[in-house]
């Protein structure tokens, strides 16, 4: 695990932690069908299946299933997630991407660094032992730079900073100023990015990546990598003008 201890948690009530699980999908069906037996609900309080506009049978299986669908506002993985858990009941929301990259098993671990207190509990699939199948070489060089450049804007030491698996409170997107830097369909690394310069408390644990279950990825690299781009280089100048993130 990666711990920093300016950032440790702080003492809080389990009881009072409540948790959803987020299931952001388009067209995911093959991914649910695989994932949503293997997953303990007991583990969280709600499960919430975020569609984009699946045309596939991904909405008709969820609630088959059990699972409540909620359709996304707006146009994109990053409002869409924005959104939800912007209005969510639950004190904390973990994000799980039904495509078969995240692993069932990793979530009771995560379940259990939320109920510590931590404010952020990432699953990153680059601190040793864990590694991604999931990977090309473009999309690993991709991920190896933007977690360099975005350690640079707070304290803690990142070593995954694009990874969607990951749990947090969900009043830190109520309380700091998410649209101002949100660009395009990546929410994660921003999340990353305010809680580090904000000192909230941030945990990685390991856990690897499998091959993506299903049809081809959706993510647009270069679309993506620009977005990520912008949103770091408008950080870091409100940083250095210091100017509150």
């Amino acid at each position: 695990m990666s711990v920093n201890l300016k950032n440790a948690p702080l003492s809080r009530n389990s009881a009072e932690i409540t948790i959803t699980l987020l299931m952001p999908t388009l067209n995911e069906i093959e991914g649910l069908k695989l994932i949503v037996p293997q997953l303990d609900r007991t583990l969280v309080d709600d499960i919430v299946i975020l569609d984009g506009g699946s045309r596939d049978g991904t909405v008709e299986y969820a609630k088959e299933q059990g699972l409540r669908v909620e359709r996304q506002r707006r146009k994109g993985l990053g409002p869409g997630i924005f959104d939800a858990v912007s209005e969510m009941k639950t004190s904390h929301v973990i994000e799980f991407s039904p495509d078969g990259n995240c692993l069932p098993e990793i979530l009771p671990e995560l379940v259990a660094q939320i109920r510590k207190g931590y404010d952020m509990v990432m699953v990153s699939r680059y601190l040793p032992p864990a590694k991604s199948q999931d990977d090309t070489f473009l999309t690993g060089v991709g991920n190896f730079l933007f977690t360099r450049m975005f350690r640079m804007l707070g304290s803690f030491p990142i070593t995954d900073v694009l990874g969607m698996y990951r749990g947090y409170r969900c009043d830190i997107v109520r309380n700091y100023d998410f649209e101002h830097y949100l660009y395009g369909p990546v929410l994660e690394p921003l999340v990353t990015a305010i809680c580090s310069v904000n000192g909230l408390s941030i945990i990685e644990i390991p856990g690897d990546e499998p091959l993506r279950v299903g049809d081809e990825s959706k993510m647009s690299i270069p679309y993506n990598g620009s977005c990520i781009l912008l949103m770091f280089v408008r950080l870091l100048i409100r940083k250095y003008l210091k100017i509150k993130i």
